[in-house]
């Protein structure tokens, strides 16, 4: 009896062992997104908030903004609306020709008058210019050289060295040349005497103090060329099957019409000589 007693006495101890401890609680699973804490959830909710108050400063701005816009437009409607007043209704064409007709035909009269004028005096500058042809041709050597020693021709604007690597720009072909208009207005501005090879933007540095490999157009671009100018370059493909000196090209070349001969007087047909005797 006194064994069985220990041994329910161990039993009951090892029961308390086991379930006498502190209460668990059970684990529960929290998904990355919303492993959070505290502190970090309020600096989002307050950035959130920073957001949009700014958003609602900028709305408050762009209103103050498009007010601004509509008075200066209703502004600028005002003053053409009154600019229009003043200077009356301008949308109608006076088509009547029959309100002022003696005013008219002076006015008539007077465009005829120079425009006779003016085809008489071309006429005349034509005849004129033909008569001056005519005498320069029938002029002795003696007689052209003093008149042109008295009219001498205008010089010729001397071309410029241009520099190293320099750009080149087409000066256009229209307008170049003399006036052909009545007015004389055309090419009479300074744009048209414009020196074209005068360099400009980067071609004002002087490009020969660069590195040679510099020394190129469109240097660090894809675009770049690779040389500087073919005159200093041997740019002789040597794989071309033309430069070969081997059998095979030796054969052509005796092949070749004046080749192998050396170029002479044709001696002419032989029926021709019979002829001839």
């Amino acid at each position: 009896e006194e064994e069985e007693e220990e041994e329910s006495s161990e039993y009951e101890t090892d029961s308390d062992d086991d379930f006498g401890g502190p209460a668990m609680i059970k684990p529960v699973f929290v998904p990355k997104a919303e492993r959070e804490t505290i502190q970090e959830r309020e600096k989002l909710e307050a950035e959130e908030r920073a957001f949009e108050e700014s958003l609602k400063k900028r709305l408050e701005e762009r209103k103050v903004e498009t007010k601004h816009l509509v008075v200066e437009e209703l502004k600028k409607d005002q003053e053409i609306e009154k600019n229009m007043e003043a200077e009356g209704d301008g949308g109608d064409v006076d088509t009547d020709d029959e309100v002022n007709e003696a005013e008219e035909y002076e006015a008539w009269k007077a465009r005829e008058i120079s425009r006779i004028k003016r085809d008489r005096e071309d006429r005349e500058a034509m005849v004129k210019e033909k008569e001056e042809i005519e005498k320069l041709r029938n002029m002795t050597e003696e007689e052209r050289r003093e008149w042109d020693r008295k009219n001498p021709k205008p010089l010729t604007q001397t071309k410029k060295k241009w520099k190293f690597m320099q750009k080149y720009y087409h000066k256009g072909a229209f307008f170049q040349s003399g006036p052909d208009d009545r007015g004389g207005i055309v090419g009479g501005e300074d744009i048209y005497r414009r020196d074209f090879s005068a360099p400009t933007g980067e071609d004002k540095m002087d490009k020969t103090i660069l590195p040679k490999v510099m020394q190129v157009k469109h240097f660090g671009r894809s675009g770049r060329t690779k040389w500087t100018h073919l005159v200093a370059e041997d740019t002789t493909d040597w794989n071309n099957p033309w430069t070969y000196n081997d059998p095979l090209r030796a054969r052509y070349n005796n092949k070749m019409a004046g080749m192998n001969k050396p170029i002479a007087r044709p001696q002419g047909s032989k029926k021709l000589k019979d002829w001839e005797d």
